[in-house]
Order: structure tokens, then sequence, then C-alpha cells
């Protein structure tokens, strides 16, 4: 995509922060809700590329020990400079979650950790491992250039992220360790029963316990705010109830698909794809191959790395196993260990000598020395599946279908081209632009930051609009691959003092929000007095908005109170009583009469039933045994865990 130099920095300079940095206690961190999302970067995942923290340095940090990327802080970019950040993330690691997810990632982390130690103890640590590591980095399209496994960027990556090229892959192999530990709780063939018995205890477990509620609800629908009160707090509060800056802008946009039918195909164009196509086919063939390669990097001179070379091709002219000398002489660190295998050969991946080597090749037969910039190769074709080649009258209707699209893409760069023109030689208006191209120009009005709706999603645009850099009637172009958009910004509406009128239902709200948060506070402590004075009974009937319940074989994953509640509830000790809060604005004073455990017959039969479940099943219900199991009772040391 193009813009231009003024829309670049203003993409780079949106004001941090959810409310133009100013702190007023709405923040989801401080219990309001002005961004319900939190940023997230699943560090298992994350490569170390430290892109995102290129693009929003307020949020993303590098954790040196890990060379892994963190979100360190909500609040120190705007949501679009994190959006571009996240856009930027090669291995789609940056995920947006609600702010209570935060703490459940974070132990997921932990638990990632104690899978580690378990697997290096059971013995998932094996070469097979290694090899799966191997294939995991070389599909990894962080390490591509042109869509090609490039070594150089392997190596340049790891290095960034504070590792050699062989740590790296020790992390990768700690992470598939860690995977084939949690699949083989779901198979049978690896399962421990001891294992399947521990889990079946676990997450069998019921307790029963006893409870007062207090209903928010409820509570809320008893409150009454007088007119008086509501235009004190409106007064009191007048920074919740300024407006939102609001922009309007003009946009004119060109789409390929609007110049198809400007477009005619030769048949001659159609036969020359044909053929393009069979080029493609390769014979009609998948072939599969493997490479040793000298690195020239690692000798003296040129004619020393073709010396290492010709030692490799001697041997394989002696009759010595390919797959055997790749592993003993090859430098690419990643295949190696696999006997060079480079699976199917695809002519948009690999270098145009390769495709030149293995035309002339058949099945386990070996190239001549290949050189490229740095390194030397041979190829051996290790298979050869042949495929169906289809005709071109076959193909007719999909070639002229691909045809069409590249000229309509063609035809509409040429209007784009007069609109840069336009723009940068002459600094015309967005009118006088659509004039000249006969494209309509259209109006967005009245736009808010908050809620930014525009056919076109791109954050880039969005960014332009609201930037405080961008000056009325100065259009920028954002060209994607088959959309043209040029906007141009014509009017700002700044932020103004509400009128009372307009916004006292929005400040009754407010003013019953607090009002109940006050409330449930002073309930929650004489809530506690009265159990512990045995004064519930005429506590409770004083105020319909409390009930009090009992309930019994209670299990962990219940629906009969919200999962954080009864998260809390299991990790209580019996006759134990707290006040919890849950997420959903309800309060509960809650007593642990008992602890259920299954008996012997139960956990047997459970035993098959959670010996087939699928692996997805297995591998959500772990987490639990984990922290239940081996962090409460084991009290295993994390710091000693460490990826």
């Amino acid at each position: 995509m193009y813009i231009s130099e003024k829309s670049v920095k203003a993409a780079f300079s949106a004001k941090s922060g959810g409310c133009n940095g100013l702190r007023t206690g709405l923040e989801p961190s401080l219990g309001g809700a002005l961004r319900e999302k939190a940023v997230w970067v699943d560090e298992s995942v994350c490569i170390g590329c430290r892109y995102c923290a290129h693009v929003a340095s307020n949020t993303f940090v590098m954790e040196q020990r890990l060379g892994r990327s963190r979100a360190i802080r909500q609040d120190g970019d705007s949501t679009e400079r994190i959006q571009e950040a996240i856009d930027t993330c090669p291995v789609d690691c940056i995920h947006w979650v609600p702010f209570e997810s935060l703490e459940a990632l974070k132990q997921e982390l932990i638990n990632q950790k104690v899978l580690l130690s378990k697997a290096r103890k059971l013995g998932f640590m094996n070469s097979e491992t290694e090899k799966q590591a191997k294939k995991s980095i070389i599909s990894n399209p962080a390490f591509h250039a042109g869509g090609v496994f490039d070594e150089n960027i392997y190596e340049a990556q790891a290095n960034a992220a504070g590792y050699t090229k062989d740590a790296y892959l020790n992390i990768m192999t700690d992470i598939m360790a860690s995977e084939l530990y949690r699949v083989s709780l779901a198979s049978s063939g690896f399962v421990i029963k001891k294992e399947v018995e521990e889990l079946a205890q676990l997450l069998e477990q019921t307790v029963d316990i006893d409870f007062l509620k207090i209903d928010t609800q409820k509570l809320k629908e008893q409150i009454d705010n007088p007119y008086e009160e509501i235009m004190d707090f409106y007064q009191n509060n007048q920074i919740m109830f300024f407006s939102e800056e609001q922009r309007s802008f003009k946009y004119l946009i060109l789409r390929a698909d609007d110049y198809v039918n400007l477009v005619e195909v030769p048949e001659n164009y159609v036969e020359d794809a044909y053929d393009d196509y069979l080029m493609k086919t390769d014979s009609s063939k998948d072939i599969r191959f493997a490479h040793i390669m000298i690195d020239k990097v690692n000798y003296d001179s040129n004619a020393s790395a073709f010396d290492a070379m010709s030692k490799v091709v001697n041997e394989i002219n002696s009759g010595e196993n390919f797959e055997d000398l790749a592993k003993k002489y090859s430098d690419d660190v990643v295949t190696k260990d696999i006997g060079g295998d480079l699976e199917y050969f695809d002519a948009d991946v690999f270098p145009e000598q390769f495709a030149l080597a293995i035309k002339n090749l058949g099945l386990d037969e070996v190239s001549d020395v290949i050189e490229l910039e740095d390194t030397l190769h041979i190829l051996k074709v290790t298979e050869v599946v042949e495929n169906e080649v289809m005709s071109l009258e076959e193909m007719k209707d999909n070639l002229i279908n691909e045809l069409v699209k590249t000229e309509s893409i063609a035809l509409m760069t040429d209007d784009y081209e007069i609109i840069d023109e336009m723009i940068f030689s002459n600094n015309e208006s967005i009118e006088s632009i659509g004039s000249s191209i006969s494209k309509s120009v259209f109006e967005e009005t009245d736009q808010k930051l908050s809620n930014f709706n525009f056919e076109i999603s791109d954050s880039r645009i969005k960014d332009f609009i609201f930037s405080p850099d961008t000056n009325i009637n100065e259009p920028a172009v954002f060209n994607f691959e088959d959309v043209v958009i040029l906007v141009s910004l014509s009017s700002i509406t700044d932020l103004y003092l509400q009128s009372f009128n307009d916004v006292k239902d929005i400040a009754s709200d407010y003013l019953t929000d607090k009002k109940v948060s006050e409330k449930k506070s002073l309930l929650a402590s004489e809530l506690a007095l009265a159990k512990e004075e045995n004064t519930l009974d005429s506590f409770m009937q004083a105020y319909d908005f409390i009930s009090n319940e009992s309930y019994v074989d209670v299990k962990r994953y219940s629906s009969l109170l919200p999962q954080d509640v009864i998260s809390e509830i299991f990790k209580l000790d019996t006759e134990t009583s707290t006040i919890l809060n849950s997420r959903n604005g309800d309060i509960y004073l809650v007593e642990v009469i008992k602890f259920n455990q299954p008996d012997n017959d139960a956990i047997n039969d459970l035993y098959e039933q959670y010996s087939a479940f699928s692996e997805e099943k297995v591998s959500n219900n772990i987490s639990a045994v984990i922290e239940e199991d081996i962090f409460q009772s084991a009290r295993i040391n994390l710091n000693n865990l460490a990826f």
C-alpha cells in the first residue's frame, strides 16, 4: 500500500490512551469500561521479531531472558496503534481479549512451563520431537523470503531474539515436547493409567455450599434518582458528559471489479496463460526432493567450499547413501538431520536453478553442483507423483477470469497514478480529481473515533482521519491490492459540554451505578457481620434482593453459579466463609460445607470415559489438573521451569 508522507506521519502520531491521555477512573484496570478489551501476547507462539515493539513501544517490550514480546501496559498506546502493531505480527501471536481473561491467560503460560517440566521427565524430548520442530521452522512464513525458507533470515530472527540458530531450535523442540505431552493424555497408547485416574479424581470432585447472594440487578431496580440529584451529579462530573470529537470526510473509491467490463481478452492471451499453467505443473508431476548444502561462509574461500562439495560428490558416486551424507556433511541445520528432505518442489518457492535441475532428473537421480549466491547444493529426487493435467477447454474459464482480474487491476492502477500525480504535483482537491477520472465523491459525516465505521476496514485510514496532524481538504491516497481509496478531511467538530437535557438519562444511569457500588460495599460488610453475629434472618428480611441458598455436589464446570465464583470456591478450605465478587456484579457470601471425592468404582467407570476423550478435550482440561494437582499440592518452584 502507498500513502503520502504526511499520512505516514499522521499514522504514527495518534494520541495514546483511551481518553486522550486523561485518567477518569473509568479505565478497566480501575473498575471502569472505557476500553473493554486488553491486548495479549501468546508467548508460546511469539518468535521475538520485535515488530510490535517498534510500532507500539509504550505497550510492548521484549522480554530479553525469554526472547519474547510482552504487553507491559494496556494504556500505553492508542487502540489504533496497538491494532497496527498486531497487523505487523508475522505469526499472529497478539490478540485482543476481554480484560477479565488476562489472569487466566497468564496462568496458562505458567501451565505451559509446568507441562514442559513433566514432558522432559517423561521422555518426550527426543530426536523425533526435534525433527518436528525443524519442519515447523521451515514452514514458518516469518523465516521466508519470496515464499522460500531463508536460513539467513532465520538466523537473523533468532539472533534478534537473543538466541543462536541452535538455541532457537531447542526452544521449538521444547514447545513440541510440551504439546506431545498434552496430546498423550488423550491416547490410550501413551496415557499412564495413574495420570488418567488423577485427572478424573480432580475433575469429578464436587463441593457442598451455603451462600447468600446480593443480586445487583434487583438492587438497581430499587434505586430512584430524583431530578435534583441527577442535576447535581451532572454539574459535579461534567468531564463525563463532554461530546466526543466528530470528523467528516470525503472520499472516492476505485475498485478493480468496476473495470471488468472494460477488459477484452484476446484468444492468444488465453493460450499463453495455458502454457504457463503447463509449465507450473512441471509436466504433470509432483516431485519430492532432498539436498545437501555447503555454506561458503564456513570456508576460507570459494575453492575450499567447492573442494568440500567435491568430496560429497565422490562419496555419492561411490554408492554412499544420500540421506546419510546429508546428515554428515550438510550445513543446513534445519534439514540435515532429516536427510536433507525439502518435501515437494514448488516453482514459486524454490530458486530457478533448482527448477532447471529438477526438470532434468528422474527418480533417485542426483543433480550436478548448483551454485547460488552464498551456498552450494546437490539435489536428489526422492519421490515422483504423477498428476492429471487439465485440458485447455477445462481450464479456459478460470484462465480468462484470472486474466480479466489482472487487467482490471492494471486499469485501476492507471487511474491511481493519475490521482497520485494530481495530489503531489498540482495539489488538486478531491472533487477535481473525481471529475478528471469520472468517479463520484462521497461524504461521511460526524464520525467518532470510538465507533468509527467505514466500508474500508483499515486502521491506517482511521489514523489519517483522526490524526491531529491531518489538515482539512488535503487528500491522501491509499492503494490496496484491488482497491484504491482517496480520502480528504472536510470538517472537525470539537469537544463540547453536552446539555443536561441531552444526557440526563445517561447521567441518571451513571448515578445509579455509583449508588449501587456504594450500597454493595456497605451491604457486603453488614452481611459478613450479620453472619458472624447470627442475625442473618432479620438482616435478610430488610432486603428482597438478598437470597439464601444451598447447593450440593457442585462440579467445577457447573452452570449453577458464575464460573469465576465456582473457581474461587474450589480454592477454599472446608467450613470457611468468604465474600466473592462476581464479574457480573453480584456478590456472594459463600460457606464451604464439604468437598466430595468420587469413589473407586466411579473412578474406574470414568477411566474409560476420560481415556476416550478427544485430544482437544483433554488439552482443555489439563490446565485445571496442573493448577490444582501440581501447583497447590506439589508446589513446584516455577523459577526453575523457564523455557
